[in-house]
């Protein structure tokens, strides 16, 4: 019973003064970047990794949102190290949060040896492993003994059009709700094993949720927020009309905000296409899965329809797109056209072919804005850098569109 006190109130801890101490950190960290960047740099990194891998959702999602506020507020100012430093922490989150279980989970043999206890006494046993400095800070923190609510954040496997970025620091204790039935899944699995795939399963969740928000966090950084949802906005009023132009919007004179992509190398930019094109191939061999995914939906990991991850999928290689374009376009980046044009053409092709190949309708639907993106992308290039187009006439001659 003591060792389940301390757990719940971690979890309040965590939610809590922690969660607002992050921000307080990354503030003072801010106003007084020159001192500190030589001294706590490398710790503060540190510090918003471990918050992304605990097992709070309200903790990870500040994680990512002050590694956004901090570095927005602070790259003007930072040297090729620390945006080495930057990018590396960038990496190590995404690599660290890919929820690579959901593509090899399967449910227990019944009266099987080693279901399933064992894998029930795994999780709790790293549950509990609390540091003693832990133990006494926790046992004085008595005026947060509350119950710690779920944090199963399916509707970002739902395909909802909720934003994976609503909750923010004006509204820190907001929770996504779980649409899993835990009565009918007790009818049929013992106690222990719902227990067990409950805690998987939550953790599971909190790493797709980092994903999306990493993801986000990337394009803010480099872009500026609100920036791409602008220029989407724009393309799609654009591609309703015959002239190419909406609303006032001059589509041929559209342009693009700095944000930090000014300051970032190649290697660094291409550090970055790398987490993104990771992220998406993972997303991409989920989505293409059909029998895990019913296997994760009939096991309670559902909602009203079976598990996806098409934002990540979209979302992930939208942002890869941006980078690649704008990489190519680039006159500073002149002597590296011919990788980018590499690097751009070969995901350009792998995503035609991957959507040509898409039976489900609604899996279609959701690539319309990347389509839009990438085909105006095209558009808008030079004559002379215009070659890459041809993969559009593989494209059409393969049955492809955009609806």
């Amino acid at each position: 019973m003591f060792f389940m006190f301390l757990l719940v109130k971690k979890a309040e801890w965590m939610t809590t003064t922690c969660n607002h101490a992050l921000y307080a950190i990354v503030d003072v960290f801010t106003q007084y970047y020159d001192i500190l960047q030589d001294i706590l740099l490398s710790e503060l990194y540190d510090q918003l990794h471990w918050c992304v891998q605990q097992d709070n959702e309200q903790l990870a999602r500040s994680g990512t949102n002050c590694l956004e506020n901090l570095v927005i507020s602070n790259g003007a100012k930072f040297n090729t190290d620390v945006w080495n430093k930057t990018c590396t922490c960038m990496l190590d989150i995404f690599k660290s949060t890919i929820p690579a279980s959901l593509l090899t989970w399967q449910p227990d043999v019944p009266d099987s040896p080693n279901s399933p206890g064992s894998k029930h006494d795994t999780i709790i046993e790293n549950d509990m492993s609390i540091s003693t400095e832990d133990v006494h800070t926790l046992a004085n923190l008595t005026c947060f003994c509350h119950n710690s609510r779920e944090n199963l954040m399916m509707q970002f496997l739902m395909g909802s059009n909720a934003d994976a970025r609503s909750l923010r620091r004006s509204n820190s204790n907001h929770s996504v709700q779980s649409t899993v039935s835990q009565d009918s899944r007790e009818h049929k699995i013992p106690h222990s094993k719902v227990g067990s795939d409950h805690k998987l399963f939550q953790g599971l969740l909190i790493k797709c949720v980092v994903q999306l928000e990493l993801i986000q966090t990337i394009d803010n950084i480099l872009f500026f927020p609100t920036t791409s949802k602008k220029e989407d906005a724009e393309n799609l009023a654009a591609a309703q009309t015959e002239s190419g132009e909406a609303s006032g919007i001059d589509f041929n004179q559209q342009k693009e905000d700095q944000g930090m992509y000014q300051y970032l190398d190649t290697t660094e930019l291409f550090l970055l296409v790398d987490c993104l094109l990771e992220s998406h191939k993972f997303a991409k061999a989920f989505n293409s899965n059909h029998e895990q995914r019913n296997i994760l939906w009939k096991a309670g990991f559902r909602g009203k329809a079976k598990p996806n991850l098409l934002k990540q999928e979209t979302q992930s290689l939208a942002c890869l797109f941006r980078i690649l374009f704008r990489m190519y376009n680039d006159e500073t980046k002149r002597s590296t056209w011919k990788d980018i044009e590499d690097r751009l053409i070969e995901v350009c092709k792998d995503a035609l072919d991957y959507f040509v190949s898409l039976q489900s309708d609604s899996h279609r639907e959701s690539w319309n804005s990347l389509l839009i993106l990438l085909l105006t992308r095209l558009m808008k290039m030079s004559d002379e850098r215009v070659s890459i187009v041809s993969l559009c006439s593989k494209f059409g001659s393969r049955g492809g569109g955009v609806s």
